[in-house]
């Protein structure tokens, strides 16, 4: 059994964290890194983001208005986003 990702998962993952790095706030990554509140307002910042990429909801199937990724990608995405320092939605 081979748990390696293949190239077209590492690009994936590669694409992921070049776009969070792009555009996650750095007020929101610095409160998140260093355990401090987020409002209300640093929530619907992030979520109007992803929202604009289709992203909010990445673990919906495409017919209800997500992506449509594999439970591997979903993954990819979710650890990219917490390195980053985002917070979860």
């Amino acid at each position: 059994m081979d748990l390696a990702f293949t190239a077209e998962e590492q690009q994936f993952r590669e694409d992921i964290r070049s776009w969070v790095q792009a555009n996650l706030p750095a007020h929101i990554a610095h409160k998140v890194h260093n355990a401090l509140h987020l409002s209300r307002d640093d929530m619907q910042e992030w979520a109007k983001i992803l929202g604009k990429k289709g992203w909010l909801g990445h673990a919906w199937p495409k017919e209800f208005g997500g992506p449509g990724w594999n439970s591997i990608q979903k993954h990819l995405f979710e650890e990219e986003c917490a390195l980053a320092g985002a917070p979860r939605v």
